[in-house]
């Protein structure tokens, strides 16, 4: 099985601490691959239907965001036919299982709970950057979905 190369990744979240955070570790772990960083779900939607339609490989979405929720925008990422191959994973401080359960029904393809830690933080972004390079498995089972260290 060939390993996906990423060229870009788009991060939506409205906590701009988090933002620099998921920055700064992304910048740290995969220098060649664009980062993009949208603060609302409504900026989020715009990009990805342009135009120019941004080409993420992977988007990593924030639950609670004004203007358009994180599940709000996944529902219109998986409604449509021209956004609906994306790999989401859902990346927030909730770890309440109702969430989980929910992004799962919604068809996200991963959940990350967003750590204090930034070693913690640059493993579970490595592993879900792994995870979805190394398969060609649209969604896993409940099992794996919620991404852990």
């Amino acid at each position: 099985m060939t390993q996906k190369l990423f060229k870009h990744i788009l991060l939506a979240d409205d906590d701009l601490d988090d933002c620099e955070f998921f920055s700064d570790v992304f910048k740290t772990n995969f220098p060649d691959v664009k980062l993009t960083v949208s603060n609302d779900g409504k900026v989020l939607m715009n990009l990805l239907e342009g135009p120019p339609a941004a080409q993420a490989d992977m988007i990593f979405l924030d639950l609670n965001m004004p203007v358009l929720s994180g599940p709000q925008c996944l529902e219109k990422i998986r409604t449509s036919l021209e956004l609906n191959k994306h790999i989401v994973v859902i990346f927030s401080t909730s770890s309440s299982p109702s969430d989980i359960q929910k992004m799962y029904s919604l068809g996200a393809n991963y959940f990350i709970t967003k750590p204090a830690e930034y070693n913690d933080l640059s493993k579970l972004i490595n592993k879900a950057m792994s995870l979805v390079s190394q398969t060609d498995i649209k969604q896993p089972s409940f099992e794996n979905f919620y991404i852990k260290l």
